[in-house]
């Protein structure tokens, strides 16, 4: 049970609702960026999510009746990591903020996340780590919980404008778009190996994993950039672009590739293919703390930091 001020009321989301909640995720997106955004988390995709139970680790809050939106926020969390760490996000719609609504979300989730720990390995403690949109409504009930920031991320962006480098691809790599039906195995257990190391990274099956990157409408594989080292994928790109620009979902190289330059190649790929469907900007988001030293990739290839995140986290006891 939620306590709620008056009017508010919440209860367990349904994909009926995913119209309404996404224009949350959308309206808080373009207020932070004073322009219309698409939020990167698509819940279309979120709710759908074999990993997420919408009866028991998802809640809305339905706005008061007479109010422009039926959706005031949402909050979910996410199965435990093996590792220990459960993420979990909340939305607060800028209409509603300063009433509470962040403060009873996060409740919620922690209530739910000490149920949870008990799925962990005996002896591993859980972290739940926590997205919180807009910050400010929730940064308060979230030190007063014990939360402290843990990671910082960055959105970066360049403009797509005038003349944009060519890449220059290491000795013996071919460079092809992904070809359906024949590929996605093969990156699969590329992508995996890459992101290993990196936070938050969790294994998914490549049922999983195609749920999350191939089936979903913006897919376009001519947007797939995969560098290939013989029969070897030794790294790739995947971006889409919408009314609002290009954006980067993922850039990797494998770690036999790394330090020369591929990286560097598969970017300004990417954004030749963006500025061809018409992109103005791409952006992409990253761990400030990147383990790889992405970050210093995407700066040499002419990107800015134009938002900064945090998240939160606090450790619970383990089970057992």
């Amino acid at each position: 049970m939620i306590e709620l001020p008056e009017g508010y009321r919440s209860r367990r989301p349904s994909l009926d609702d995913v119209p309404a909640a996404q224009r949350v995720l959308d309206d808080l997106e373009s207020d932070e960026c004073g322009e219309p955004r698409r939020h990167d988390n698509r819940l279309e995709i979120d709710f759908r999510e074999p990993r997420l139970d919408l009866e028991r680790d998802a809640w809305l809050v339905t706005a008061p009746p007479g109010a422009a939106l039926p959706v005031a926020a949402l909050g979910v969390v996410w199965s435990p990591h093996g590792s220990g760490e459960m993420p979990a996000d909340v939305y607060v719609h800028q209409e509603h903020c300063g009433r509470g609504l962040g403060a009873a979300l996060l409740g919620a989730i922690e209530r739910r996340a000490a149920e949870r720990v008990a799925e962990l390995p005996s002896g591993v403690s859980g972290t739940l780590v926590v997205w919180a949109q807009p910050e400010e409504e929730c940064r308060v009930a979230l030190e007063e919980r014990g939360f402290t920031v843990v990671r910082h991320f960055f959105e970066m962006e360049i403009g797509l404008g005038g003349a944009l480098a060519e890449s220059r691809w290491p000795d013996g790599i071919a460079v092809r778009a992904l070809r359906p039906g024949r590929d996605e195995r093969a990156l699969h257990a590329a992508d995996h190996e890459a992101f290993a190391e990196h936070y938050l990274f969790e294994p998914r099956s490549y049922d999983e994993w195609r749920h999350r990157h191939i089936d979903r409408p913006e897919f376009d594989p001519a947007l797939w950039l995969i560098a290939w080292d013989g029969g070897e994928i030794a790294g790739y790109a995947a971006a889409t672009v919408s009314e609002d620009g290009g954006f980067v979902d993922d850039l990797a190289v494998r770690r036999p590739w790394r330090g020369r330059g591929l990286g560097s190649a598969l970017l300004h790929a990417e954004f030749r293919e963006l500025a061809a469907r018409g992109a103005a900007v791409a952006r992409l988001f990253v761990d400030a703390q990147n383990e790889t030293g992405a970050v210093a990739v995407y700066e040499r290839a002419g990107m800015v930091v134009s938002r900064r995140f945090a998240t939160y986290g606090k450790t619970l006891p383990a089970a057992g």
